[in-house]
């Protein structure tokens, strides 16, 4: 055994079984880890003893993003940098681009993570030289705040550039062994599919952004006449210049409140809501934009449940729940067609997301509330952080109860809502009884629980009552107040 090898034999055998413990939980897959937080949380419904249960439920919770350290400030290299020039070619592109990526490719809709790699292709592969001397160029025109120029030599770039990109794509469309060639030189299908989009939208960026120039800058309710003057502006492009439509719905559905009205384009224009007679439209690629805008939704809520910030979880929520609701207005969903299918996926993943979040809240509650039984060692007051997370997980509850019906999850918000109602009303009256005869070995904990359970009914009950049961609270607990109290 080598010298480093036995250091770390060392170092694994030094730590105690909890940290090893901890350790092997935090390495789990995301999806194991929710599954056994899930398991122990019915277990203990079962009223089944789990050892070591606080401590695994605590390793399995997902850890604050930590912050980052200030880094040191360093100096850079006088060197030309990549993303100079990309930024400025690129520019005519920002209007199309979402940081999600979307499971089926929408037309008008460009990953931002596929411009890194289809500039990479350009610089090293389509057109190193020009690039080299455009990167060069760029940066001292920034250097002397020339901006003007640089946005000029960027457009002079993108005309040879553009023809450079079409010449490779026809190749890749009749030779498959090209096809081959340029995936692997951009790594990933969805940039090939992206770079389609960004050669349109850098050949014919004026011509789309002109389609809706006089169309007003905020749209609140796209209907009657708005919808009018809409098909006004976009239907001579959407009858001689299909391939530029989408690009323009884009540009348009920045401009509406509700983004999901951009789908009565396509019902107006297909004079009919059903999705068969709508997809042999040209204004089809509404729809596509709107169902992509509900996955770019649920995307969001995934996100922000990841990262702990439940107010970003509530409002993309509402987003997708209004959306759908929208378009289930505005055309009919019935049938089993692409859009449909998209939906009907959509949902039902988006509830097993929040099912394996919200299933576990009453056992949570009730193993912090339960009284303390005679026999038990003495438990320390309830934490703060601990009470926070449920605090948490309870709005995320009542977000979910309040957008049920449009992400399947009326029957399981109902049941859970309903159990916690019925179990925190009397859980609080009898604690507040317990409070005033227990002894100081347990004052901490049941005021601890007392506060704890006011914080809940906040949130299940509403603000109101939650003051009413704080003041019963506070005479409860300065009533128990006694000189002399033994434990």
């Amino acid at each position: 055994m080598t010298e480093a090898a036995a250091q770390r034999q060392d170092s694994a055998s030094a730590r105690s079984p909890a940290e090893r413990l901890r350790a092997y939980l935090a390495a789990l897959p995301e999806s194991a880890r929710r599954l056994l937080s899930t398991e122990i949380e019915r277990a203990r419904q079962r009223g089944e003893a789990i050892p070591g249960g606080d401590m695994i439920i605590a390793a399995l919770r997902p850890a604050p993003p930590p912050v980052a350290p200030k880094p040191p400030e360093i100096v850079p290299p006088p060197a030309v940098r990549d993303e100079v020039a990309a930024r400025f070619v690129f520019r005519p592109v920002e209007p199309f681009l979402i940081d999600e990526r979307l499971e089926t490719k929408v037309r008008g809709r460009i990953a931002r993570h596929s411009l890194t790699a289809i500039w990479t292709w350009i610089a090293r592969d389509l057109q190193p030289d020009e690039a080299r001397t455009l990167e060069a160029a760029c940066t001292a025109a920034i250097a002397t705040g020339d901006e003007a120029r640089a946005t000029q030599l960027a457009a002079d770039f993108a005309i040879p550039l553009c023809a450079a990109i079409r010449a490779e794509l026809e190749e890749v469309s009749v030779d498959e062994a090209v096809r081959k060639r340029l995936f692997a030189r951009l790594g990933d299908e969805r940039a090939l599919d992206d770079l389609t989009d960004v050669l349109v939208v850098l050949g014919n960026a004026p011509a789309i952004a002109a389609v809706i120039a006089k169309a007003p800058t905020t749209i609140r309710n796209l209907a009657d006449d708005g919808l009018a003057n809409a098909r006004a502006m976009l239907d001579p492009m959407a009858n001689t210049r299909t391939d530029l439509l989408a690009f323009a719905l884009v540009l348009f559905q920045g401009r509406l409140v509700q983004k999901a009205h951009l789908a009565r384009l396509a019902v107006s224009a297909a004079e009919s809501d059903e999705p068969a007679k709508i997809a042999v439209n040209p204004y089809r690629y509404a729809v596509d934009l709107v169902v992509g805008e509900i996955e770019r939704s649920a995307l969001r809520v995934s996100r922000a449940l990841k990262e702990g910030r439940g107010e970003k979880v509530a409002a993309a929520l509402k987003d997708l729940h209004d959306a759908v609701r929208s378009l289930r207005t505005d055309m009919s969903l019935a049938g089993d067609g692409p859009w449909q299918r998209r939906l009907a996926k959509l949902r039902a993943d988006l509830a097993r997301l929040l099912t394996a979040e919200i299933e576990g809240v009453p056992g949570e509650m009730r193993r912090l509330l339960r009284p303390r039984q005679r026999g038990d060692q003495p438990a320390e007051a309830i934490s703060e952080d601990v009470v926070a997370d449920v605090e948490t997980r309870l709005d995320l509850l009542s977000a979910c109860r309040s957008y049920a019906s449009e992400i399947a999850l009326n029957e399981i918000t109902l049941r859970i809502f309903t159990e916690i109602q019925g179990y925190l009303d009397p859980t609080l009256t009898q604690l507040l009884e317990n409070i005033r005869n227990a002894p100081d070995v347990d004052r901490a904990l049941k005021i601890s629980q007392i506060e704890a359970a006011v914080r809940f009914s906040a949130r299940i009950f509403g603000a109101s009552y939650a003051q009413l049961l704080q003041k019963a609270a506070d005479v409860a607990i300065n009533a128990g107040k006694a000189p002399g109290r033994q434990g």
